[in-house]
């Protein structure tokens, strides 16, 4: 089952957060002439503090990408967004051009970074972002500090480590104290005037480098696959009426063999790191320190400690980790694109070397791995993210276990769906049936919003680029561990699923 919301734990620095704005009323815009019928724009100031930017070739690396997201879209780990409904990007030169000769440029036009123990720098700008629908967005953001940005591309359309990342935040004097950021709402209403409708005045504020790199993984290893489980060429599949052998929590280790179990190494399989690495893949595979997957504590209730109470939805005894790991409908035989509608989502369960060892972890901090182990729930929620009254419902493959224990007690269904209906804003119901058929990407959350996707563009070839050997499309490397999808796949007992069907809701 999918858990209740997550915070993303950032922190911002507190010379930045001394005088945030409080709500603004919209007035009148005149939209862009290239634009069809009104529309709504937001804006403000963007302000930076942080380590001074790199340069090469006589400019400032980077920019500070403004990104504004629909609040029934927020991106993971809070929601189910997969995109920014607008963004804006502002030069890194038109940002520290105030600086001048304070700038470290290299004569000879090489890069030139700071030292780390340059003291920080503080610079401002505008920016806007237009044309939007009426709606209630939230502003966010970071400065590229690196310069591979690239809104396009899944593998490099996030920040990754050293990035300095922020937004339009409202409770500074929590967040000083060590709370989650609670992100303005800023309302363009409905209907919006023909004249248009703006909001101004927002402000943005980037001041927290990020210590980690993206999630970057691969499917190492499917551990001891229980019955209904196969492996193909780039696929793992699970037939859609799944069946747990155990689901006991008075028998975790057979709870743990009955679950579909992927070992997701950090980076690429070592053939590839060479590939991987170069240009014009540029993932942060190389160099002297091996990747690593980031372990943390999930502090599910936001209440700023992590105790018994931050736990997974299915048990009490289970610590709620990150990485969060998501598996997401795909469109059809798409392989780099979300099904638009409905959303279906699996949610894995995040395992720390066993369910055992999971159940015994205290609050201190949890040390980086070379590999994260990830359980699968035989269970998949379908809804229409934009269109709450749809409601939705999370269907389970059984109700009951081989051994006919409860997937959930009868008398707890009711409290389950509430607290479903409370996290998504919506009824949300559960039956019982067989899964969505159909191709999964796997995800893999920090708590930072960083992510990582497979299938992604580096293991897949555009139509453009011809696919003259496995590992090569068109001119570029492929990377066959870029490419693998979870498949849920025909029932072993059809007989069941033409009893138990799959709810409509989840049907594109």
């Amino acid at each position: 089952m999918l858990g209740p919301s997550l915070r993303t734990g950032l922190s911002l620095l507190g010379a930045l957060l001394a005088a945030l704005p409080g709500c603004e009323e919209a007035d009148v815009f005149i939209p862009l002439p290239e634009q069809s019928g009104p529309a709504g724009v937001l804006d403000g100031t963007v302000t930076y503090s942080g380590p001074r930017p790199c340069t090469k070739d006589g400019r400032v690396v980077g920019a500070a990408i403004v990104l504004g997201f629909d609040t029934r879209l927020l991106p993971p780990p809070e929601g189910l967004g997969t995109s920014a409904a607008s963004i804006d990007v502002i030069p890194g030169d038109e940002l520290f051009g105030g600086l001048g000769a304070a700038l470290d440029v290299a004569p000879d036009g090489a890069l030139r970074c700071p030292a780390p123990d340059d003291p920080p720098v503080t610079v401002s700008a505008t920016w806007r972002m237009s044309p939007l629908p009426a709606g209630t967005y939230q502003v966010r953001g970071f400065y590229d500090h690196d310069g591979n940005f690239d809104p396009t591309f899944s593998i490099a359309n996030l920040p990754s480590r050293g990035d300095v990342a922020g937004g339009a935040i409202e409770n500074a004097a929590e967040v000083l104290g060590g709370a989650a950021p609670r992100y303005r709402e800023v309302t363009l209403a409905a209907p919006i005037p023909e004249t248009g409708a703006r909001v101004s005045g927002i402000a943005v504020t980037l001041g927290l480098p990020l210590p980690l790199e993206r999630p970057v993984f691969h499917v190492a290893e499917v551990l001891a696959p229980p019955s209904g489980v196969t492996q193909s060429a780039g696929e793992v599949v699970m037939a859609s009426d799944f069946q747990l052998d155990v689901f006991s929590p008075t028998n975790p280790a057979g709870t743990e063999a009955s679950l579909l179990r992927l070992q997701l190494a950090a980076g690429v399989p070592q053939k590839e790191v060479a590939s991987a690495a170069a240009p014009p893949l540029s993932l942060p595979v190389g160099g002297e320190a091996a990747p690593t997957l980031a372990y943390a504590r999930q502090d599910v209730n936001g209440d700023g400690a992590i105790d018994g109470d931050d736990h997974v939805p299915d048990s009490a005894l289970i610590p709620a980790l990150f990485p969060i790991s998501v598996f997401s409908k795909l469109e059809g035989d798409d392989r780099l694109v979300g099904q638009a509608a409905p959303a279906v989502l699996i949610q894995g369960l995040t395992i720390y070397e066993d369910l055992v060892t999971t159940a015994t972890l205290g609050a201190e901090p949890l040390g980086p791995k070379e590999s994260a182990v990830i359980g699968v729930r035989p269970a998949a929620l379908c809804m229409h993210p934009t269109d709450p009254a749809q409601g939705g419902v999370l269907v389970i493959s059984r109700a009951q276990d081989g051994e006919g224990n409860d997937i959930i007690a009868e008398e707890d269904v009711a409290e389950v769906e509430a607290a479903l209906s409370r996290q998504f804003g919506r009824a949300i119901t559960i039956a019982y049936g067989c899964l969505p058929e159909g191709r999964y990407a796997l995800n893999l959350i920090y708590g930072t919003g960083q992510a990582w996707t497979v299938p992604n563009e580096a293991g897949v070839c555009a139509p453009s680029e011809p696919a003259t050997s496995p590992a090569v499309c068109g001119a570029r490397p492929r990377l066959e561990s870029q490419d693998v999808v979870l498949r849920i796949g025909p029932p072993d007992d059809p007989a069941y699923c033409a009893e138990h069907p799959t709810p409509a809701i989840c049907a594109p």
